[in-house]
């Protein structure tokens, strides 16, 4: 969020008819306060499309606050200048700015300039990504703005906190003043400061990888944004849709949203934001196997956080780079990174406080080490990626996340109900007059009696979710215990073996052994990953079971050289399934599509996923060999899928023949 709390407060209206006011203000030319003021805003304002003619009205504004020495508007164009030379990749500019604002509340005992100079130092540092130094100035912010008792202040300040809270990786805390925000902002009617919040929430649950909750915030806020016309806004909207996209694995779809941001960020010239959206593109290139390209943009990504002074970034950009040439599915005619490189990046990413890129640069020093035969520290750096990558993204966190996000819209039905009481309330009062008093005694007791209903109706729902939470609870105990401490073991005891693998002279027996016990361990590795994902109460959504069904397609059909399409006809709107269900259905289709690849010599599949009614219907088929389905019936893997079909009272068919591909269907019902 740019700007300060003078400027936000003018920015509830509608973008346009505001900058006309405010130019019909400026034309009367007055040299007073009003027309100070006036331009800063206009500044404001034009940050969002123009930031040439944002500055130019900034300093206009700058010059009469100094001549007519009004301290308040005078820090509201200091803390306006700072951040529009921090967009424009002009960071001793900013500084000087920000040094200015500094002097002048130091100098002042107005609370409002605190605040301003307080926000303004804070965005200063988390656009240069010093996550540590901006959050204290965040949060003396918010304070003070609580203590002036300005809600647009608390909302602004709790968005930008939450905003840094994500970068430093503490997701819980960015939720909390994330949706703060978005209950003050909606409360005070402020379409600008909803669509923030909502980019905010969305963001929140993007880095929790639950795209499927994410999707729908960011959605609403690129809603607002384009009915604002609020272009900066619209450029990272159609980030985080390329980030929802990416994490799925529709790698065309997420590169054509970046593409759509960059092009905008482009537009405004947004250095910073051009290199966040470029080092994306890149990273999404790596993803693809695009050697080329990836390397196109994170360079370009480099020269833009060089030239912008961002330090945490560029940092980023250099372990990218490194780990891309130490990729072996990568290679290409350069120089192999140094430790040297992969080290300087992790302390950068320490010092400053960004936990996702700490966290990267553990799993780059984990392969850096692995690629050149030095197993124990791998396997060391491989522990601290795991240990800190769970912190970040722990089950635990997610429900207390999603558990935030729930207590957030009952206590926003709540008020809906509580409106809803009141106004039935004044209908009664107004019939009771009307009506002179001759229905008075009937109206009490209706009253009385859909009050006692409401009252009982809401005990019985919060006993339910009561015993519901109870349920989740106890099943993420199981998911996590499981995950934390069978799949601790079993992964050390996987590593270990490839380990010892690799060691010379080892005997013929030893080595078959372990062969086996490598092999098995990755087996039930896999295995385990499925009964933690079924347990999980996080996933009962279908739409969950559809997001993971898309990652296994597109992991193993696109490893195996094999083109596929996956299609959804209809919505699964708010279906869910339980826990028996849904890890059958799962593993019917991850049995029918391991088939497509083991068996049927295949080169093209497609996966139909379609709901009828109270129905899911599966359809796998291939062109592959296809076979006698009379001389085949005793397999265990079709035995299995049919007696998991039967678990579910869903129809399962197979049709194929030599040389004519396979068909497997399951018709399911959903409730």
């Amino acid at each position: 969020m740019t700007g300060v709390l003078l400027i936000f407060v003018g920015l509830v209206k509608a973008q346009s008819p505001l900058a006309d006011s405010l130019r019909r203000i400026i034309e009367l030319d007055r040299r007073d306060s009003v027309q100070a003021h006036a331009h800063i805003m206009l500044a404001d304002a034009l940050s969002r499309s123009d930031l040439p003619a944002a500055k130019k009205q900034a300093l206009q504004g700058l010059s009469i606050a100094r001549q007519l020495n009004l301290p308040l508007q005078l820090s509201a164009a200091y803390s306006e200048l700072t951040t529009l030379h921090m967009e424009t990749r002009e960071p001793d500019s900013a500084r000087y700015y920000l040094d200015l604002l500094k002097e002048l509340a130091d100098g002042s005992s107005v609370t409002r300039i605190a605040i301003n100079y307080n926000q303004t130092a804070g965005l200063f540092y988390h656009k240069q990504g010093n996550e540590k130094a901006s959050l204290p100035f965040l949060l003396e912010g918010l304070r003070l703005s609580t203590l002036d008792g300005s809600k647009i202040g608390m909302a602004g300040q709790s968005l930008n906190a939450g905003n840094c809270y994500v970068s430093l990786g503490d997701y819980k805390n960015a939720m909390l003043h994330h949706l703060r925000a978005l209950e003050l902002f909606e409360a005070l009617g402020n379409k600008r400061g909803i669509s923030y919040s909502l980019t905010g929430v969305g963001g929140d649950f993007i880095q929790l990888n639950q795209f499927a909750d994410a999707l729908p915030y960011i959605q609403r806020a690129l809603a607002l944004k384009n009915e604002l016309n609020d272009t900066r806004g619209k450029a990272t909207a159609y980030s985080n849709m390329g980030d929802i996209a990416s994490g799925v694995g529709d790698y065309e779809k997420a590169l054509a949203s970046y593409k759509e941001a960059l092009e905008l960020d482009k537009a405004l010239k947004l250095g910073a934001e051009e290199g966040k959206t470029s080092f994306n593109i890149g990273q999404l290139y790596e993803k693809m196997k695009d050697v080329r390209q990836a390397r196109e943009y994170l360079l370009q990504a480099e020269a833009l956080f060089r030239q912008s002074g961002d330090t945490a970034f560029l940092a980023s950009v250099h372990a990218e780079l490194a780990n891309l040439r130490n990729n072996p599915s990568l290679q290409e005619s350069v120089s192999n990174p140094t430790e040297k490189v992969f080290y300087n990046t992790l302390s950068t990413s320490i010092r400053m406080g960004d936990k996702n890129a700490e966290v990267r640069n553990y799993r780059y020093l984990s392969g850096f080490y692995a690629r050149n035969g030095q197993f124990d520290k791998a396997f060391a750096f491989n522990e601290k990626y795991h240990e800190a990558a769970d912190s970040l993204q722990s089950r635990e966190l997610q429900l207390q996340v999603r558990r935030l996000e729930q207590q957030y819209n009952i206590e926003k039905k709540e008020e809906e109900i509580t409106l809803l009481k009141k106004d039935r309330l004044l209908y009664q009062a107004d019939l009771k007059n009307r009506q002179l008093f001759r229905y008075g005694e009937l109206i009490v007791l209706v009253s009385l009696i859909l009050s006692g209903w409401l009252l009982m109706a809401r005990y019985r729902t919060t006993q339910k979710a009561k015993r519901l939470l109870e349920i989740e609870k106890i099943r993420n105990n199981i998911a996590r215990n499981l995950h934390d401490d069978i799949g601790s073991a079993i992964t050390s005891i996987n590593i270990l073996s490839k380990v010892a693998l690799k060691k010379e002279k080892s005997h013929i027996l030893v080595m078959r052994e372990l062969e086996k016990i490598k092999d098995r361990s990755s087996v039930i590795m896999e295995n385990m990953g499925d009964i933690v994902w079924a347990i999980n109460p996080a996933n009962d959504p279908l739409e969950k079971t559809i997001l993971k069904m898309k990652e296994f397609a597109a992991e193993i059909l696109e490893s195996a050289g094999i083109d596929f399409t996956f299609r959804m006809e209809g919505k699964p709107g708010d279906w869910r399934l339980g826990v028996e269900e849904r890890k059958n259905f799962y593993l019917i289709f991850k049995e029918a599509v391991n088939n497509v690849v083991k068996y049927s010599c295949a080169t093209r599949a497609g996966i139909v996923l379609k709901r009828e009614g109270g129905r899911v219907l599966l359809r796998i088929e291939d062109n592959g060999k296809g076979f006698d389905i009379s001389r085949h019936t005793n397999g265990n893997g079709l035995k299995n899928m049919q007696g998991r079909a039967s678990e579910m009272n869903a129809l399962f068919t197979i049709d194929s023949s030599p040389g004519a591909g396979t068909v497997v269907q399951v018709d399911m019902p959903i409730t």
